[in-house]
């Protein structure tokens, strides 16, 4: 019995060193050293907040486009409930913005410090006249896009007593649009019963946010030019809402002032700078790209995901207008398909949607998947699909998968767009294949990033983590240092697997890159990854990747 047990256990442990052994054979490859262009030339970004999808992300995005993106000193900035140093972010502004031909600038980050402290609106008239006329001197002769964004249907959870009556406000602030929209005697009288359940100076707290917004943004509106263009966004909002009526108000001033190209609005808010990096670098290339919209099912094109203000196919047509690209209608006469999924309670991706975007793969398209879950659930996503059936993910042009569909197609299209109009450059300046795969090593080195966050961390990790910091009684909200660094351990741990799993059941097993008999190779795929403020909401990765060559 005895020797019986070591021969089972000599039988396992050969199984299981095989099966390691198997999982690392990728294949063979020299390994090579893809060096990167240097950039073109740099432009400023004063981010929404400090947050990586709004700040460091953008620099990335900027990298592929040979643009590099100098953001203010990150002691300046905002750290989760600490506000940005508004002071110093503006004389930062203004010593620098003379220096660059292009700003981007948020306007909610030097009046308030940041999106959070946006929500609690604590900034005075005073204030906003302030920024306003300090905006508009700045120096005359650089291009500046400034974006401005609509508070958020809900209120901060910070405000108390506020938060307490978060349903009725919700609630009244639909019913006030709707009634302005209507004129309903019904609608009237269901919002008089509302309001009479919230205290007075809970409810006129939450009118006033909007009255100041609203205040802000048309004077905001009133310093646009060519050189000095506004977009005002929309955070977390819904189609119908106090936020909706604000929207409703700019775009008609706007259409009455005919600043239709000097002044837009959109549906996010994270996003939107890197929409504006993307519209500045098609204007310097003097490009408007043409992008096909391909949808996973029918009903994706009309479907409402959650926190946004219009549906999904007038969001993606929004985005494409805002950035300077063209809708086509045919995937042959385009540059870019983007692939749409909208996964919900009646539709979820199967092998039949992972086939059809394999034979967009395999005649050579450039897709950027947009993968988007209503529940935020893994199995609504198609990646799990797509890595089932062996498509190699490494072939894609772009991938994104946020909790809000406007933040998954914002930074999808922008992937897609820079990475195919910085491509069409070096091909027509006669780039060598060296060149050409360090742009694709490169580009593959951002998709990796966007898997191991969007994905692994946020649609398996994150749910898990949050369960295990329940149950020993941590808030996953309010990490204190300790707890911060074992939750960064556990993590770092987690998406380390994740990464060796992913190189070695999908990117590294296909050349991501073939031309005059070179095949390139993904060889290794690591990550660091750390939380960014004392919640467990967000990561911040930095992914690496080694590369090789075979000659076919």
């Amino acid at each position: 019995m005895r020797n019986s047990s070591k021969i089972i256990f000599i039988i396992c442990s050969i199984m299981l060193i095989s099966g390691i052994c198997l999982r690392l054979a990728l294949p063979s490859s020299t390994p090579l050293r893809l060096k990167q262009q240097p950039p073109t030339q740099s432009i400023l970004l004063l981010p929404l907040d400090s947050r990586p999808v709004c700040s460091t992300m953008v620099q990335k995005l900027g990298t592929l486009a040979g643009l590099n993106v100098i953001l203010p000193p990150k002691a300046c900035l905002d750290n989760y409930r600490t506000p940005s140093d508004r002071q110093k972010l503006l004389q930062w502004l203004q010593t620098n913005q003379p220096l660059y031909n292009y700003s981007i600038i948020s306007a909610d980050n030097l009046l308030h410090g940041g999106l959070l402290a946006a929500r609690m609106n604590t900034a005075t008239p005073t204030e906003e006249d302030a920024l306003l006329k300090q905006l508009q001197q700045f120096a005359p002769a650089k291009q500046q896009a400034i974006f401005s964004v609509i508070p958020r249907l809900l209120v901060s959870d910070q405000l108390l007593p506020d938060r307490w009556y978060q349903y009725q406000l919700m609630r009244y602030s639909q019913l006030a649009d709707m009634v302005r929209i209507t004129g309903s005697f019904a609608l009237t009288q269901e919002l008089r019963r509302t309001e009479a359940k919230i205290p007075a100076k809970v409810l006129d707290k939450y009118r006033s946010r909007y009255q100041h917004s609203d205040r802000f943004n048309m004077g905001l509106l009133k310093l646009a030019t060519d050189d000095r263009r506004i977009t005002f966004g929309q955070d977390d909002a819904s189609p119908i809402g106090l936020p909706h009526a604000s929207a409703v108000k700019l775009q008609s001033s706007i259409a009455a002032q005919k600043l239709q190209q000097q002044a837009q609005l959109t549906y996010g808010a994270d996003e939107i700078a890197s929409l504006l990096l993307v519209r500045y670098y098609l204007q310097q290339s003097n490009w408007q790209p043409k992008v096909y919209l391909h949808y996973a099912s029918p009903k994706a094109e009309s479907a409402d995901m959650p926190y946004m203000a219009v549906c999904v196919g007038a969001a993606l047509r929004n985005q494409l207008k805002l950035m300077g690209a063209s809708e086509v209608s045919t995937p042959d006469s385009a540059d870019l398909i983007c692939y749409v999924n909208c996964g919900n309670d009646d539709f979820r991706p199967s092998a039949k949607q992972a086939q059809e975007l394999q034979q967009m793969l395999d005649q050579d398209y450039k897709v950027a998947l947009i993968d988007s879950s209503t529940n935020f659930e893994a199995e609504e996503l198609l990646l799990p699909q797509l890595l089932a059936n062996n498509v190699p993910i490494n072939k894609l042009a772009a991938y994104a998968a946020w909790n809000t569909f406007s933040n998954s197609s914002g930074t999808a299209l922008a992937q897609g767009l820079l990475f195919c109009g910085r491509l069409r450059q070096l091909q027509t300046a006669g780039a060598d294949t060296e060149r050409l795969a360090a742009l694709f090593a490169a580009n593959l080195n951002f998709t990796a990033e966007r898997i191991l966050e969007d994905y692994y961390y946020q649609k398996l990790v994150h749910p898990q983590l949050r369960q295990k910091l329940e149950a020993f009684g941590i808030n996953s909200v309010e990490l204190d240092s300790e707890d911060k660094t074992a939750t960064e351990q556990y993590i770092q741990g987690k998406l380390s697997l994740q990464a060796y799993k992913l190189l070695h059941d999908n990117l590294g097993r296909t050349p991501f890159y073939q031309q005059n008999g070179q095949s390139y190779y993904l060889r290794d795929l690591s990550v660091g990854a750390k939380l960014p403020w004392a919640r467990i909401f967000e990561v911040e990765l930095q992914v690496w990747t080694d590369t090789g060559v075979k000659t076919e």
